[in-house]
């Protein structure tokens, strides 16, 4: 899969292709969770759920002979969704509330035979836990059943990254993305909207931009096909 995506790439003929490869490979692109909670939050899945989308757009131009350019279609379907690549870490993120680990505390100081039976100092340091928010729930809630069993393990993998840029999901994939190759404009619209409905942008524009462009609205389309395949597939799976 990955030497696919790398080969179709290259195929493009994109001036700056190479030093885009390169760049995917720093930032851990073949890595990624294509989620966190949802579809293929797995090591690897951002790649996998690239590559399906791209199918899908491929699969979709040809039924309708949209007559959208082939080498559009590989670029915008491989990197519209590169803001992940900042978005998600395998770190565990200091987020935990003051709230949280004062109770926590109190906890602990009332279960200390748990505490130490079960070595959650490792996750302490200076008295205040380095943990999630997320799996600071967890953990109350296992020293509120009261139950001798293990703790909890951490739920994923990966995680949010706290100190992601603040910027809009499309735009960071735009902007990464432009630092190596040109863009063309059918390209930054079929980006900027490819969450369709979903996204943040105002609804006039978007329409005016399916209007523009086939991509537009076919990306997004593609986008939502694979993303329900990918979660019909996990539900089968988890039978």
């Amino acid at each position: 899969m990955k030497e696919k995506f790398i080969a179709d790439l290259k195929k493009t003929g994109k001036n700056g292709i190479e030093d885009l490869l390169s760049y995917l490979k720093e930032i851990e692109f073949y890595d990624k969770p294509a989620s966190i909670r949802h579809h293929l939050n797995v090591t690897g899945g951002l790649l996998e759920h690239t590559e399906n989308v791209k199918k899908e757009y491929l699969k979709l131009n040809e039924e309708i002979n949209a007559g959208i350019p082939k080498e559009n279609m590989i670029i915008q379907a491989s990197i519209h969704d590169l803001e992940k690549c900042f978005a998600y870490t395998s770190e565990m993120q200091n987020t935990i509330t003051e709230g949280q680990n004062n109770f926590l505390r109190s906890l602990v100081r009332d279960n200390m035979d748990l505490y130490n039976t079960y070595g959650l100092d490792r996750y302490v340091e200076n008295k205040e836990f380095i943990i999630s928010k997320e799996y600071a729930s967890d953990l109350i809630k296992w020293f509120k059943d009261g139950r001798n069993i293990a703790p909890p393990d951490v739920r994923s993998d990966w995680n949010y990254n706290e100190n992601n840029l603040p910027l809009n999901h499309s735009m960071r994939a735009i902007l990464e993305a432009s630092k190596f190759i040109e863009l063309d404009e059918r390209d930054v619209l079929a980006i900027t909207y490819h969450m369709g409905p979903y996204g943040p942008f105002d609804e006039r524009k978007r329409s005016k931009a399916e209007e523009l462009y086939p991509d537009v609205r076919l990306l997004h389309l593609a986008d939502s096909i694979a993303t329900k395949k990918e979660d019909i597939e996990a539900e089968l799976s988890n039978k």
